[in-house]
Parts: C-alpha cells; sequence; structure tokens
C-alpha cells in the first residue's frame, strides 16, 4: 500500500463514520419525536394510552424457554441488589436440593434484575450455602446444589 491508498482508505473510514453517525443522530431524533408526540397526545386527552411500540433494527426482547410474559396489568417489579438479596436469603428454604434460577424465581415471585440475583447467587456460593453442580453454558441454566449448611436468612 503506497501512501496515496492510505490516505483514501483513511477519508473513505472517516466518511463511512460520519455517515453511520448520522444515521444514528437521525434514528433517535425521530424516536424521540415519536415519544414527544405521544406524550402529548396522551396529556391532551387526560388518559392513559394503551402503549408505544418503538422499532429498532436490534433483535426483540425473548422470554427465557418456558417462562410466560408477565401479566399486561402488573409491570414486574424490580428491586435492588440488596433487596434481591434479602428475598433470596428469605425464601432459600422453599429452594429443591437442587435449582436453577427458574426455580429461585419462582420461590421468590418475581424475576428480578439478572446481575442481582447472581451477585445474591454468588454471596452463597462464597459462603458455603451452595455450590455449582453443573455450569451453564450456551441455553443452559446454571444448576445449583444446597450444601446443608447453616440457614442464610442469618447470614447479611
Amino acid at each position: 500500500m503506497i501512501q496515496d491508498e492510505y490516505e483514501r482508505t483513511k477519508a473513505r473510514l472517516a466518511e463511512q463514520r460520519r455517515s453511520a453517525m448520522e444515521m444514528v443522530e437521525a434514528g433517535y431524533q425521530a424516536q424521540l419525536k415519536a415519544l414527544e408526540l405521544y406524550w402529548s397526545l396522551q396529556s391532551e386527552k387526560g388518559e392513559v394510552a394503551h402503549s408505544v411500540v418503538v422499532t429498532s433494527s436490534g433483535p426483540a426482547a425473548v422470554p427465557p424457554s418456558g417462562q410466560g410474559p408477565l401479566p399486561a396489568g402488573k409491570p414486574a417489579p424490580r428491586r435492588s441488589a440488596p433487596e434481591v438479596n434479602a428475598d433470596v436469603r428469605a425464601t432459600f428454604p422453599l429452594f429443591p436440593e437442587t435449582f436453577t434460577v427458574r426455580d429461585v424465581y419462582q420461590a421468590i415471585g418475581y424475576q428480578p434484575y439478572r446481575s442481582a440475583l447472581y451477585l445474591s447467587l454468588r454471596k452463597l456460593v462464597q459462603e458455603g450455602l451452595i455450590r455449582v453442580l453443573e455450569p451453564g453454558s450456551g441455553h443452559r441454566a446454571v444448576v445449583y446444589r444446597k450444601t446443608g449448611a447453616s440457614d442464610p436468612s442469618r447470614i447479611p
């Protein structure tokens, strides 16, 4: 590659980057405009509208297999990591001897942020209350087993 080719390629890449950034910004502005329009229509009527669908080119979120969609009238409660940890520890006796996160969801009654749940489970592993029986892989969930150690609700 000679200096001239290098400079042309560099300029072409810069132009492609600029063009891509403009497209992203235009998409954001269009979504923002649609949201503002929806908000103004909703507030003019003084009622709650049904739903807004904002499309994107990214993949749609799909609930994990075996999990149905959440009830439409009831938003999913999202709790902080300490609240999730407290809920996991309080319901720990309800977990089967061998369990996955789906069993935890069922025991605590909601699906928390994954990071908060896995932090809580990692603490239980570190404390020796549970151990990883089968590591997860791809679409296969991690399988945990209770070790029979002390009651986690007493440990902070």
